[in-house]
């Protein structure tokens, strides 16, 4: 190797060996892109267009489909006027605010067309270029013209409010808005609307709701690289991102011991015999899903229940056997004088008041942060029409040390038939620090 080889940087001695690999994921995101139409997704529909339906009956139907895809929630600054935007949403690059959906002309959605509202919900594209994929346009790709139809009618029924979005606050290159065309490249793989023809009409109701306007795989689904959604890792559970709660899988093992009944009970009440919701799931039912009707809870019951296993075996080694051992030893204590007085010394809860601990799906998903939170800092199910007056836990967050939280936490994971890996002190310190929404 000659002297001037040996000065030149490393990184400039393998850039050749790069060069092919960046051609073929270039060749590959071109293909995919100009296959799923190319540009014109990017087009966004101009001149005058069609009005927002008026009539009472599209107006009534759009109140009830914003309150099943939580419309009010993403859209709703804490404190705020409903549906005014301005509400932050973290992520690994920094915060992104909801926009505007009140009928203001100049900063809501007055003076916009049919055309351009179906345009911005299926595609991501609206007036001010492309949309950061927080907004779930992946989801809303699948809902039929008519639904469509009837939220924006139902959005420009709502009393006009002048309130401008706050800029995001994100860190480069998130911050530039074109490179969002290389992320639709790689990752934006928009899905295939339409029923399966050997499945109820329950089960294909529920799949276009969970799909589709619940978007309940924004929160139950693992991410991949830069916050893409692959397929593979389907409703099979994931770190909401930036709240620190674990969305548990939506798939068949993990939701075998609820009777459809039972889950649809609890999509509409915030509670069951089996469990109780508390973090954002309690948030998503106050203001969401408690307004469901009985059929369409029944369909998401029916369609969750059957959707096929993808999760990852847990390890079971975060603690040592002997350490487990003592743990749970001084856990079953410590569940004797602070937990047993609800959920009973064999964990079978009191009724629909207190849930049950035994084979509570809760507790013996992967991670245990949502266990750990609640023995911390408490909870309570949402107050709802067919649970008015919830029962709450007390937090135990200045009662109980690290390793007292971590005992009974790993006890409660492995008694009465449980199969949740131990916990250990240090991650519940860690769990301490957590940012809590």
């Amino acid at each position: 190797m000659s002297a001037a080889t040996r000065r030149r940087p490393l990184w400039l001695l393998l850039l050749p060996a790069f060069v092919p690999v960046v051609v073929l994921v270039l060749c590959v995101g071109l293909f995919l892109f100009f296959r799923q139409g190319g540009l014109e997704p990017l087009r966004v529909p101009t001149g005058t267009g069609t009005p927002a339906p008026t009539d009472a009956a599209s107006i009534e139907r759009g109140r009830y489909l914003a309150r099943v895809g939580n419309c009010d929630t993403c859209h709703t600054p804490r404190g705020g006027a409903p549906y005014t935007g301005g509400r932050a949403f973290p992520t690994d690059w920094g915060t992104v605010f909801s926009t505007n959906l009140t009928p203001d002309p100049d900063t809501g959605l007055g003076d916009w067309s049919l055309e351009e509202f179906r345009h911005a919900m299926r595609h991501g594209v609206s007036r001010t270029g492309m949309l950061y994929p927080v907004f779930p346009y992946a989801n809303f790709a699948l809902l039929e013209d008519a639904d469509l139809d009837a939220l924006f009618a139902y959005l420009h029924s709502l009393e006009p409010v002048r309130a401008e979005a706050p800029a995001n606050r994100l860190d480069w290159p998130a911050s530039w808005r074109p490179v969002l065309l290389g992320w639709r490249m790689l990752y934006h793989r928009p899905r295939t609307p339409g029923e399966v023809p050997d499945r109820s009409e329950s089960w294909n109701r529920g799949r276009y709701l969970v799909d589709g306007l619940a978007h309940c795989d924004m929160c139950h689904s693992e991410r991949g690289r830069f916050a893409s959604l692959p397929g593979e890792r389907y409703l099979a559970g994931g770190i909401i991102p930036g709240q620190g709660w674990y969305a548990p899988p939506l798939t068949r093992s993990t939701l075998e011991r609820f009777p459809v009944d039972d889950l649809a009970h609890y999509l509409r009440s915030g509670v069951s015999l089996q469990a109780a919701a508390s973090g954002p799931m309690a948030e998503v039912i106050f203001t969401s899903l408690q307004h469901l009707d009985a059929a369409d809870a029944e369909a998401i019951a029916t369609y969750i229940k059957d959707v096929p296993d993808r999760a990852r075996p847990g390890s079971r080694d975060l603690v040592s056997e002997r350490s487990t051992t003592a743990m749970a030893g001084n856990g079953r204590t410590l569940y004797e004088d602070h937990c047993a007085q609800c959920h009973g010394s064999d964990g079978r809860g009191r009724g629909m008041d207190y849930p049950a601990l035994a084979g509570n799906p809760a507790l013996t998903v992967n991670d245990p942060v949502n266990a750990v939170r609640l023995v911390l800092y408490g909870g309570v199910p949402p107050t709802t029409a067919l649970n008015p007056r919830p029962h709450s836990m007390p937090p135990f967050a200045h009662t109980l040390s690290d390793a007292d939280v971590a005992a009974v936490v790993t006890y409660v994971r492995g008694a009465w038939g449980n199969r949740g890996t131990a916990v250990s002190a240090d991650q519940v310190q860690r769990m301490r620090g957590m940012r809590i929404d």
